[in-house]
């Protein structure tokens, strides 16, 4: 048996204080570590912690067990190790894969235009929401909190992380005219803060408007995601992303970057360098064991393609590998982009500035 002395949960505070983790985990943390003292009448015994996890087991669906088990199993390893060792295997959660929705790239710029027509008659809460979920990655109770106190010079500080979003285009249009204001994004026509069910509630209703279908309905989660899937495509590391957005694993990151492998409309984004004479090149990789895949004449490694001089492709700047080329060529056909693509050809190419742009299709990379 071991007493749980006076200053336990305080140690915890501290101890969790200190972590790299969002202030909302660490909140969490302490709330269920707290729930799990009190119940157990600050008596840590092996026998004490079983009859926790058994209430948590019996009250609550499986999907909901890790936030009360990740927080003991934090606290025991810490401060109760030997008692930790003998529960290590019940404070295993059952893995079951995350059933992440997602949208495409594509439908997410048609929730956009939806949300901006809207903006433009008057109505600018629907894009503020799109933009700050699907372009900036903000959760629900970061988005309902925002005021304009918190625009300030091209970034939202978001006080409850102690972080700040850079704003970026077309978001910008709408949210720098807030900068400075003491008004919620946001809110009611009284000027109060909405809840975040209500903005589940807008989303629907855009969702409907834009004919989007969904397997679920839309929510701040999807859209999150696809802030989390521009940055997978933009950025190789994952564990950046992690930080980024402020998860404690890579694994929603990893759930992502399988969708698009497996179903995004925008796969990969690759710079082309162009060289004399390929063989040393590939060599090198070779030498190093460093994989290179083909697409076509290009040898790619990492995300740049290696492309023969004088060969199809070698004009180039960059290519975007996509599913859905058809769509995509209306898409920015209708951005004003002119499109240069003959009748049959699996790409098109468009000039960006004096950037040469290819959008490619491909099956399989």
């Amino acid at each position: 048996m071991s007493k749980n002395k006076p200053n336990d949960l305080k140690r915890f505070i501290e101890y969790v204080s200190n972590q790299n983790i969002s202030e909302n985990t660490k909140k969490n943390y302490i709330s269920m570590v707290e729930s799990f003292l009190k119940y157990v009448n600050e008596e840590i015994t092996v026998e004490n912690v079983k009859k926790w996890l058994d209430k948590i087991r019996t009250t609550y669906k499986h999907t909901a067990w890790r936030q009360y088990f990740v927080p003991l199993r934090s606290f025991l390893q810490r401060f109760y190790p030997v008692i930790f060792a003998e529960v290590v295997e019940e404070l295993k959660v059952p893995y079951k894969r995350a059933d992440y929705e997602m949208i495409s790239f594509l439908d997410f710029w048609k929730l956009y235009e939806e949300a901006e027509k809207m903006a433009e008659k008057g109505n600018e809460k629907y894009v503020l929401l799109v933009g700050l979920a699907g372009i900036i990655g903000l959760k629900s109770g970061e988005i309902v909190n925002l005021k304009g106190t918190d625009v300030k010079n091209g970034k939202i500080f978001v006080k409850e992380e102690n972080t700040s979003y850079s704003i970026l285009p077309p978001l910008d249009k709408w949210l720098n005219k807030y900068e400075g204001r003491d008004v919620y994004l946001i809110s009611t026509a009284e000027g109060n803060p909405v809840k975040p069910s209500y903005l589940a509630l807008m989303l629907r209703g855009l969702q409907k408007k834009a004919a989007i279908s969904l397997t679920k309905p839309l929510s701040v989660e999807i859209l999150r995601n696809v802030a989390v899937g521009r940055q997978v495509i933009a950025q190789p590391s994952l564990p950046y992303v992690m930080d980024l957005f402020r998860y404690n694993s890579t694994k929603t990151i990893e759930d992502i970057a399988r969708y698009i492998a497996e179903k995004g409309d925008l796969r990969t984004i690759l710079s082309i360098e162009v060289v004399d004479d390929l063989e040393p090149v590939l060599e090198f990789f070779t030498k190093l064991a460093i994989p290179v895949r083909k697409i076509e004449n290009a040898y790619i490694v990492s995300r740049t393609a290696y492309i023969k001089k004088g060969e199809k492709f070698s004009r180039l700047n960059t290519i975007f590998v996509v599913r859905n080329l058809d769509e995509w060529q209306k898409f920015l056909t209708k951005l004003g982009y002119e499109i240069k693509r003959k009748e049959g050809e699996n790409y098109f190419i468009l000039l960006v500035g004096k950037l040469r742009v290819a959008f490619y299709e491909q099956s399989k990379l």
